[in-house]
């Protein structure tokens, strides 16, 4: 709900604050008094361009709304438009979309509320059960994902078979070196050891003839070992120290034994150092191509492996997709179908409905249609676009509402529209509702308005005393000059307002009807 409007430096409205509250507000005032320029300023949060309001001599408009306590705001200054939600910068299509969740405005030079075919299909979608609509919306999603992916696998298809060459091609390459994880390191290790094999030929010959040569490392710790042993009869001591020189023995027999068999397999072998080198250079030309590391190159070959599988089942995949978009054609159709019966029966009911109501609000001849066209192929909202249709006078075609109808005949449209669907947003605003109609018609206007307010917040401008009499808050427009003021009407300033609006003076008379009207009517 609106609970707040601020205006400043529009047109010749140089300050306006409006407190509201539900119901039915109504602003009057003398003819050219400027009592649109409040629609005007709710129509520039709607998107509605700024062009020429800012007030002559001030460099700023601003207009800002309070919704159910959150801000809306507009600033125009020097060219430049400054959109806000609670204090925030937005753009100008985001400000718009949110003041359109909360207000709907209908005048003739307004951001109408239903010049798109799109709000015209959501008003009468509004009648239809809500999961003819969803149900759709869910067919045809279906159906458009799987018309991506069939142009995706497609478009796909003339890179796959160059890529399926590079990718076989690589893989062929990994799996031919028949990589071991950890293998390069012991490549190494044995190729070292071939490259060095004189030196490491020396140190063990001399190794073990130190251990087993003239020398004879061996005999000498066995001699020292036997006589610590002959000693340790007599000194424990020496007996722990002849063990330890018999393990000592034993492991340097061992060293002796192993250095013997290690001498014995030290032969040159120049093919096995080739073989290695080459088979070295093999794993550096894949890492250098692959990956640093052998599991990086073979966690390489296994993403190419699965991308290899992907692209020699598209065909497969392709033949399945055409299936799949086949039956998700035909489920399209069907809930396209079934909605489109939906909407043809709430077309029907609509328009017998909004003609009686129309005719009923000071427009005999009036006629009121609701059309559908078929579109060439389904869209995402169903088979058919919606058209409000309209036409005032008799012999005269049916054309789009919003070009057929005047602003008064426009806005009483709108109003019977939102009685009979309830599609309105939370605050309702109409600007010559009551255009050119008086008598029985005036009376059947304000009581729509005032059936309307009991479910919504409705703003009127108007100039009917029974309008105004219906109200919830009354606001006058005042110019006086060159300046405009905007003033609460209450009690007796109310009586006198509608004296005003009924007769043009304050004689007694027209006094006295303006309190039997205000009577007479529930407040």
């Amino acid at each position: 709900m609106l609970e707040r409007l601020e205006v400043y430096n529009l047109a010749v409205l140089e300050q306006g604050v409006l407190e509201l509250g539900p119901g039915l507000t109504v602003l009057t005032g003398e003819t050219g008094a400027g009592k649109s320029l409040l629609v005007d300023a709710l129509s520039l949060l709607l998107g509605e361009k700024p062009e020429g309001m800012v007030r002559a001599g001030a460099d700023t408009l601003l207009v800002t709304a309070f919704f159910d306590g959150r801000s809306l705001s507009r600033r125009v200054s020097g060219g430049r438009s400054t959109p806000r939600i609670e204090g925030e910068v937005v753009s100008l299509k985001e400000l718009t979309e949110e003041a359109g969740k909360h207000l709907a405005i209908h005048a003739q030079h307004a951001a109408l509320s239903l010049s798109s075919r799109r709000a015209q299909r959501a008003l009468l979608d509004s009648l239809l059960e809500p999961h003819l609509l969803a149900e759709y919306r869910a067919a045809y999603a279906r159906h458009q994902d799987l018309w991506r992916e069939i142009e995706r696998l497609e478009a796909a298809a003339r890179e796959r078979e160059r890529k399926l060459d590079v990718l076989r091609f690589q893989l062929g390459e990994i799996e031919g070196a028949r990589l071991v994880v950890g293998e390069r390191e012991q490549l190494e290790a044995e190729a070292e050891r071939l490259r060095h094999l004189e030196t490491l030929r020396e140190r063990a010959s001399a190794a073990a003839a130190a251990l087993l040569g003239d020398a004879d490392g061996l005999g000498a710790v066995g001699m020292a070992q036997r006589e610590l042993k002959a000693g340790g009869r007599y000194d424990p001591q020496l007996e722990s120290l002849s063990r330890d020189l018999e393990v000592a023995l034993d492991a340097l027999k061992a060293v002796a034994r192993e250095l013997e068999d290690y001498l014995e397999s030290l032969e040159a072998d120049p093919g096995r150092l080739e073989e290695l080198e080459a088979r070295l250079a093999l794993i550096e030309r894949l890492e250098r191509k692959y990956g640093q590391g052998i599991p990086a190159v073979l966690e390489f070959a296994e993403n190419a492996r699965a991308e290899l599988h992907e692209l020699e089942g598209a065909e497969n995949r392709l033949a399945e997709l055409g299936s799949e978009r086949e039956a998700a054609w035909k489920h399209l159709l069907e809930s396209g179908q079934a909605l489109s019966a939906a909407r043809q029966r709430a077309a029907a009911l609509l328009s017998e409905q909004a003609n009686r109501e129309i005719q009923g609000l000071g427009m005999p001849s009036a006629r009121f249609s609701v059309g559908l066209n078929g579109l060439p192929e389904p869209g995402p909202e169903g088979l058919e676009e919606v058209q409000l249709l309209f036409s005032a006078n008799p012999g005269i075609p049916e054309a789009p509402l919003e070009k057929a109808a005047s602003g008064g005949e426009l806005s009483r449209v709108m109003l019977a529209l939102a009685l009979l669907t309830g599609s309105e947003a939370e605050t309702v605003v109409f600007d010559e509702v009551d255009a050119g109609i008086g008598g029985e018609a005036a009376w059947a206007v304000a009581e729509r308005l005032a059936r309307l307010a009991e479910h919504r917040q409705v703003l009127v401008v108007t100039h009917l005393p029974q309008i105004a009499a219906r109200a919830q808050t009354h606001y006058r427009v005042v110019k006086e000059g060159s300046q405009v003021h905007i003033q609460p009407v209450h009690h007796d300033e109310r009586v006198r307002e509608l004296a005003r609006m009924l007769s043009g003076s304050y004689s007694e008379a027209a006094l006295k009807h303006a309190r039997e009207l205000l009577g007479l009517l529930p407040q």
